[in-house]
């Protein structure tokens, strides 16, 4: 596994997520603001060119922090970070879904 990575939020808490479970994945530090994840070899394999991405061992490219993450605790369950059980997990789930929809999104759409 590889993770593309850059100085932004959204891989930070990867970053995070990564640490707390103890996990050493290589990582590829992009140029962001150069715009080096919007062009190839990088827009290759992810169109969308945001960061983070996680290159699995077999070549698929998962984007997304929320699904970098959930694939991260189901393949490294130990120690949970989303929860132990199922019902921990659904309301992990269900406080990720309402801070995005009642903070973070606001913000994408506040205009400048």
């Amino acid at each position: 596994m590889q993770l593309y990575d850059g100085p932004r939020p959204n891989p930070r808490a990867v970053r995070m997520m990564m640490h707390e479970k103890g996990l050493k994945i290589p990582r590829v530090d992009l140029d962001i603001d150069g715009g080096e994840n919007r062009r190839p070899p990088f827009v290759d394999g992810n169109p969308s060119g945001q960061v983070p991405v996680l290159v699995l061992d077999d070549g698929t490219f998962l984007a997304e922090s929320g699904a970098i993450m959930q694939y991260l605790e189901e393949k490294y369950p130990d120690p949970p970070s989303i929860g132990a059980t199922a019902e921990e997990r659904a309301v992990t789930r269900m406080w990720l879904r309402r801070v995005e929809r009642r903070v973070t999104e606001p913000f994408y759409h506040e205009a400048p």
